[in-house]
């Protein structure tokens, strides 16, 4: 795709396809449209009993609901909750708080070269589960990748899950 036909942000942000509440921009901790339900177990379950200071990174988090209904369900214990998502329209979190398995699809994320995006991510300290469409990070640190954001393209079509989806695309920078 040339770049001149990708998104513009504010375009992006204006999209059908990002706005689409049923994929996970409004997805909670736990129920029927949940995290509980799409990983099939409960993420604070699982923290609690993995580690002593957990940590959550949730890519494509939607309004991060889920990170503010896991913020409350720790409520004062040492944990860090990060949301990022393409579009701001964050759930507010609880006060005082500064988690980590995210959905990725990798066939979502244009580079030109997928070989080279996995030897990155592996080098920055990423695992990714292709079956599962899965990146994972364990344990604390700082993750720098060579890639330059270029714009999307909300006319992708259907993803994995069924729901329409958009595909960024970025540049990976040398050197």
């Amino acid at each position: 795709m040339d770049a001149d036909q990708l998104l513009a942000d504010a375009a992006l942000e204006a999209s059908p396809v990002v706005a689409n509440n049923a994929m996970n921009r409004l997805r909670g901790l736990r129920g029927a449209n949940s995290y509980a339900k799409e990983l099939g177990f409960d993420p604070v379950e699982r923290l609690r009993a993995r580690s002593s200071v957990p940590s959550w990174l949730d890519l494509c988090c939607g309004s991060g609901r889920a990170l503010a209904e896991a913020a409350a369900a720790f409520g004062d214990r040492d944990v860090t909750l990060v949301g990022v998502d393409l579009v701001e329209f964050f759930t507010p979190a609880p006060p005082g708080r500064p988690l980590l398995v995210a959905d990725l699809d990798l066939a979502e994320v244009v580079t030109g070269d997928p070989g080279a995006l996995r030897r990155d991510l592996r080098a920055a300290g990423f695992e990714y589960d292709a079956r599962r469409r899965r990146i994972i990070r364990r344990g604390p640190g700082t993750a720098s990748l060579p890639y330059r954001y270029l714009g999307a393209d909300d006319r992708a079509g259907a993803g994995y899950t069924g729901q329409p989806s958009v595909r960024s695309h970025y540049a990976r920078e040398s050197g």
